[in-house]
Order: structure tokens, then sequence, then C-alpha cells
């Protein structure tokens, strides 16, 4: 089941949390190798994406948001940069910890469906 994964971020946002975390979101993609695509929510062409993704998530007007996109046509909300950067230090730790807490979730496990060598 093939995923692309949907980076919501606001390239004109005035809030200084927000803008720290678009790029420091885009920096873990980037350093994880992680394909994705970027909706800008202040780009007029990309208007219809961003309210899509907005009554999906449910969450108006804070950046970043993430969403899987499915074979299926179907979007998912992921989370919020919270989420990412949690997502980011669970998979930092010893493999022994990871191992001894099958149930945390790992950049790997989340991510299989996305990038091919993580399945």
């Amino acid at each position: 089941d093939k995923q692309i994964f949907v980076c919501l971020v606001s390239n004109g946002v005035s809030d200084h949390l927000q803008a720290s975390r678009q790029r420091k979101a885009i920096t873990i993609l980037q350093a994880r190798n992680l394909p994705y695509v970027e909706v800008d929510g202040m780009n007029p062409d990309h208007r219809e994406s961003r309210e899509e993704l907005f009554s999906i998530s449910g969450i108006r007007g804070n950046y970043p948001q993430f969403f899987f996109v499915h074979s299926n046509g179907a979007t998912s909300y992921f989370g919020n940069f919270d989420r990412l950067e949690e997502l980011n230090e669970t998979s930092s730790l010893p493999k022994e910890v990871l191992d001894a807490n099958p149930d945390f979730e790992t950049w790997e496990k989340v991510f299989r469906d996305v990038v091919p060598s993580f399945s």
C-alpha cells in the first residue's frame, strides 16, 4: 500500500514558533531522506488542497501539519510537528531499547509504505 507523505506549511506564516517548527520539520524530513509533497497554505494555487487538508485534520491555520495520501486516494491526518519530532526522537533510541519496547513507533514502522527501503 504505497503512500505519499504530505507536509502542509505556510511560507508566509508570521508566528515565529510555527515558522521555526516548519524549518525544523523540513530539516528532519530531508535528513531522514523521506520523500514528501509540500503544500504551501499561502499559495493561491494550493487553496483547494489546503482547505481539504484543514477539513481532514480539523485544525486551521496551524503549521506544519502532516498527512498520508494512500494508494486508494484517501487522505489521513498523521499529526503535527510534535508528533513528527517525537517520532524522530524515539527512532534515535538505542536498538536494545527499541527491541525491548516493540510497541514504540519508529520512523521505519510509520513510513514503511512511503520509503521502500523501510519495508
